[in-house]
């Protein structure tokens, strides 16, 4: 079984919602306008079709959430440490588990996006 890489799928998924941006958001993305950059940090947070934290759930499958944790443990193990560490995992379940690794790698993923479409854009 392939293990499911999160930053690579998160990053296209920030990417997917950067094309939607109107042109002058996307502008101030190009700029690196903080105010901007943590404004799209805040809705993507919420969004669904980058984390899931929105609904508490990015694949709506608990079985696709397992898989996706395949090979993944080292990186829950860091995003368990480093945003929940009095949360069971095993009680909250994969697909709660799925959504907090989205949620972590979120930041980064943002930073690789807006680093490819400047160089693009050059």
């Amino acid at each position: 079984m392939k293990t499911y890489h999160y930053t690579h799928e998160v990053t296209k998924a920030v990417e997917r919602v950067i094309d939607t941006l109107d042109t002058g958001t996307y502008g101030l993305l190009l700029q690196r306008d903080e105010d901007t950059i943590q404004d799209l940090k805040d809705d993507l947070f919420v969004t669904d079709d980058v984390t899931g934290n929105g609904s508490g759930s990015y694949t709506f499958n608990t079985r696709t959430a397992e898989e996706n944790l395949i090979g993944n443990w080292d990186l829950l193990r860091d995003a368990h440490r480093d945003l929940c560490p009095d949360v069971d995992l095993i009680e909250k379940g994969p697909e709660w588990c799925d959504v907090l690794i989205r949620v972590y790698v979120l930041d980064w993923c943002i930073e690789n996006a807006l680093n490819k479409i400047v160089k693009e854009e050059k």
